[in-house]
């Protein structure tokens, strides 16, 4: 009789705790899911902090939450579980009574992207796991992963673009740029008049000013790793990621000189059909919005290279052209030449090797071998 006694008095708590549990387990729970930092370059390593209160009376002896994100961000230690675009990761907690918790994940940034905390479940049982609730949390947290430039220090280099060039004439000379000296026109102002020469030649001479114009840049990446690879993802990936961090690298050799800059790109960073073709500005600002601008690019094209090239020739009024591209034909290497006749200095980073069967006699291209892609893209 006391054992049916106890039994029934057992069945009468275990009732109660679930009653309980299913009704109030999940209720005056706050959680919070963050990131310590909204912007840092790849491989870099940021946190992520998960805040969990328990704010009622009943304990939760077991919580788990579910956090859903991009597989190339790395929680450090974890056993996570990846798909072939997303990372689960699981974390379990304790909390007694009016506690607070939080744990610091250590994430690191493996490649460039904007991401987010996508969806975290909220997963709790009772004492002895008969009731499992299960609710979503919001979660309101992103950070934007920028290309690591690739520079002097990798097995790319790239060229400082530094200085002024001597262009064949412009409205107005430069006064700080002498050429040497010539004989007085009745349109000289007498300021300009040069005494040492005038005095050795006996006859009025003044200084001879170059024609000068500030050098500027406008670097062009070409999206289509391979030819006929318009409106499709592209084909070899990495190599336009190192592409990606090629222009990175350019755009870095710039900011300390304040060379004026622009960036044109046959793709663009949503899924539209527009194409990139920035103004022409410089200054640490600009810099780091053209920064963002790589984070954010799709590895797409959306305008076959030859046809944007063509429809932009006029629009490149800069000194110095600087294209990135996977591959060169002869449609590419004639706008090339024209360019140069034009007066401008234009050098191609080529991220593979020149075909045997194209001329590129004239034309200043930098081949990167696919060892050094390898290691770049490493």
């Amino acid at each position: 009789m006391q054992l049916l006694a106890l039994a029934a008095v057992l069945l009468v708590i275990l009732g109660v705790q679930n009653w309980l549990y299913s009704k109030y387990a999940l209720r005056n729970v706050h959680y919070r899911c963050y990131l310590s930092r909204d912007q840092v370059y790849e491989g870099e390593e940021i946190e992520l902090i998960e805040e969990l209160e328990n704010r009622k009376w009943l304990p939760l002896p077991w919580f788990k939450t579910e956090i859903t994100t991009s597989r190339w961000l790395d929680f450090a230690g974890t056993q996570s579980q990846l798909t072939d675009k997303s990372r689960f990761v699981p974390s379990f907690f304790s909390l007694k009574s009016y506690q607070k918790v939080s744990r610091h994940w250590r994430v690191v940034c493996l490649k460039r992207g904007e991401y987010t905390i996508d969806r975290v479940v909220l997963v709790t049982s009772d004492l002895l796991g008969n009731v499992n609730k299960s609710i979503g949390a919001e979660v309101h947290s992103s950070v934007l992963v920028l290309p690591r430039p690739l520079g002097e220090n990798d097995s790319i280099t790239t060229r400082h673009l530094t200085g002024d060039l001597v262009v064949r004439r412009t409205l107005i000379e430069d006064p700080f740029y002498f050429s040497g000296v010539r004989e007085y026109m009745d349109t000289d102002p007498m300021n300009r008049i040069h005494w040492p020469a005038t005095a050795r030649e006996q006859k009025l001479m003044v200084f001879q000013n170059e024609s000068t114009t500030r050098q500027s840049v406008t670097i062009l990446l070409n999206m289509q790793s391979r030819p006929l690879e318009h409106g499709i993802a592209v084909i070899d990936a990495d190599k336009m990621e190192t592409a990606i961090r090629l222009c990175a690298g350019l755009f870095d050799s710039t900011l300390a000189t304040g060379m004026p800059l622009r960036f044109a790109a046959n793709c663009c960073t949503t899924d539209d059909r527009d194409t990139i073709f920035t103004g022409e500005f410089w200054g640490h600002d600009y810099v780091e919005g053209l920064f963002q601008l790589l984070a954010r690019l799709q590895l797409k094209s959306t305008e076959e290279f030859i046809n944007f090239f063509s429809e932009n020739y006029h629009n490149i009024t800069s000194t110095d052209l600087v294209i990135v591209t996977g591959f060169l034909d002869e449609k590419i290497l004639d706008l090339i030449r024209r360019k140069q006749y034009d007066g401008v200095h234009v050098r191609t980073l080529l991220l593979g090797e020149i075909p045997p069967e194209l001329n590129a006699a004239g034309c200043e291209i930098v081949e990167i071998s696919p060892m050094e892609l390898e290691e770049a893209a490493g």
